[in-house]
């Protein structure tokens, strides 16, 4: 699957959970875990456009990701 940020970054990734991996490692100075990634990724969100964007999963983060139109999936 691919898929493309709001920012022009294009990635791909065969699950969500290998797409949260990318997202997380491609930042320029990236969270010590994952978690600590998906919260502060929640919290940027929130602050952006009052997104909700849970972080009980990396699969669950990116869904919500996708509904609020930070990232979306190319054909």
């Amino acid at each position: 699957m691919r898929f493309k940020t709001m920012d022009g970054m294009q990635l791909e990734a065969e699950s969500f959970q290998l797409l949260a991996e990318a997202l997380w490692k491609s930042t320029f100075d990236p969270d010590p875990t994952i978690e600590e990634w998906m919260r502060s990724s929640a919290k940027r969100a929130a602050m952006y456009n009052g997104s909700v964007i849970r972080t009980e999963s990396p699969t669950a983060h990116v869904e919500d990701l996708i509904q609020a139109g930070f990232i979306t999936q190319c054909q």
